[in-house]
């Protein structure tokens, strides 16, 4: 499958290329594309990123997948912006997976990203029954004419920097944490939706973000946020607290994610935002009517605006 990223490439083996599923690009990752940026420098080369869509586990396991940090066009972006030349997206699939080691880097990894030498982490294996680790790919390598070169595993504190952690850190609402091993602040993403205009009759205008079920979603309660509306990830984005939950002041049916943006009264109906989740304010919870929760609503909108103003 052809795609925009993937373009074709010469028969010169001159790029640093590393491999992997690089779920949320965090800084466990980073440490594999820093060094692949090295890499290419001294190559005089590219430096490449390969990676898969759908996630392995979609295909392998699918009652087991976990819910994704970032899309594949998320992720493609937050690559580029780090320093990578290309990002080649495999298709995965059940006919993939089956391919021994060496079948792969002779079908794919070779002809696609054209290594002068593989970096990868210490616990990295491809192929069937993940048979590939780094002997065997350093063994293929020297048949092939690239090197591989094992990265040590990034950690903060005694722990490996996983996307398996950061989703744990964000399913309980750890916003700080989540970011320290992201590197940057966890986000949500989607597209403005109609609501029940409740917020708006209570002078707190909100816009319902349509967040896809199968994206990492964080604790139930009430957030600090930034709000991006455009496609820059480096957008610094508006101050803003946004309420993950299901409004049970009112009764609410199904989860909501109500963004309120700081000193601004405008409609974003069908825009599609990024909401970076800076600190969780407190958990959700009924209040004795409307009054009494717009109360409580200026009071983390302060506490918001303290928070982001750090």
């Amino acid at each position: 499958m052809s795609r925009p990223h993937d373009r074709p490439v010469g028969t010169g083996r001159s790029a640093s290329v590393t491999i992997g599923v690089f779920d949320g690009v965090h800084r466990g990752h980073l440490a594999l594309v820093n060094r692949v940026l090295e890499g290419a420098g001294r190559l005089r080369g590219e430096s490449v990123v390969v990676t898969f869509d759908p996630h392995p586990a979609a295909v392998l396991a699918p009652e087991h997948v976990p819910p994704y940090l970032t899309t594949t066009a998320e992720k493609i972006a937050r690559l580029r912006q780090a320093g990578v030349d290309r990002v080649v997206v495999i298709p995965f699939s059940v006919e993939l997976a089956a391919l021994t080691p060496e079948e792969f880097v002779d079908q794919h990894l070779v002809p696609r990203a054209c290594p002068a030498e593989l970096v990868i982490g210490p616990d990295f294996a491809l192929g069937r029954d993940r048979v590939g680790d780094a002997d065997r790919l350093g063994a293929i390598g020297r048949a092939r004419d690239f090197k591989v070169d094992v990265v040590p595993a990034r950690l903060d504190g005694d722990e490996v920097i996983s996307s398996s952690r950061i989703r744990r850190l964000i399913q309980r609402g750890d916003m700080p944490a989540a970011a320290r091993l992201l590197g940057r602040q966890p986000f949500l993403a989607g597209r403005v939706v109609a609501g029940d205009g409740r917020g708006r009759t209570i002078g707190v205008p909100t816009a319902n973000l349509d967040v896809a079920a199968a994206r990492c979603r964080p604790a139930a309660g009430v957030y600090a946020v930034r709000v991006r509306t455009g496609v820059d990830p480096a957008e610094i984005g508006y101050p803003g607290v946004m309420n993950v939950g299901t409004r049970p002041t009112f009764d609410g049916i199904g989860l909501r994610f109500e963004v309120h943006r700081l000193d601004w009264d405008g409609n974003a109906r069908d825009a599609w935002w990024e909401v970076d989740l800076v600190d969780r304010l407190r958990e959700e919870r009924r209040f004795d009517g409307a009054a009494e929760l717009a109360a409580q609503i200026r009071e983390d909108i302060a506490l918001s605006r303290q928070i982001l103003s750090r």
